[in-house]
């Protein structure tokens, strides 16, 4: 075998090496991320929860115009802070990880002011470069998983 080809060989395989790792680091890195969500959540603490969401980031359909969409991380974050000072409380009991973001199912208790019909969903927080681009609510599990594993 040539220099040349020696040289070829070893770039292709340090080359096949880097794509595995990139792949799994991609792997822990949205365990790592579905952790940073969850700890936020479940601490209420909005500082650390902010950190993870782009400032562009979209909540709800995300529509212009849609009354209940936030267009970006300040809307994100102040209604959750909004829905925290009216006594409402979610609480992040299982997350599942897919190349797409984390699916995050929340059991939520209501103020008895506040009754509303769904005491969990699941929250799918799409994840691009390592920040939350979206969050979307569903109530049906495989969608949630769908979202996050396309």
């Amino acid at each position: 075998m040539s220099p040349d080809e020696t040289r070829e060989r070893a770039l292709a395989a340090a080359l096949k090496q880097m794509a595995r790792s990139t792949v799994m680091g991609m792997a822990h890195s949205m365990e790592t991320i579905a952790q940073r969500i969850s700890s936020a959540l479940n601490a209420r603490d909005m500082t650390a929860f902010r950190s993870i969401i782009a400032e562009d980031a979209k909540w709800s359909g995300g529509d212009i115009g849609d009354g209940r969409a936030c267009h970006n991380r300040n809307d994100i974050i102040k209604t959750y802070k909004r829905l925290l000072d009216q006594g409402v409380r979610g609480t992040v009991v299982e997350t599942i990880t897919g190349p797409a973001g984390i699916a995050c199912r929340v059991e939520i208790e209501w103020p008895d002011n506040l009754s509303n019909p769904r005491d969990d969903l699941y929250q799918v927080f799409l994840v691009r470069n390592g920040v939350v681009i979206r969050i979307e609510g569903t109530d049906d599990r495989d969608l949630a998983i769908e979202k996050v594993r396309p």
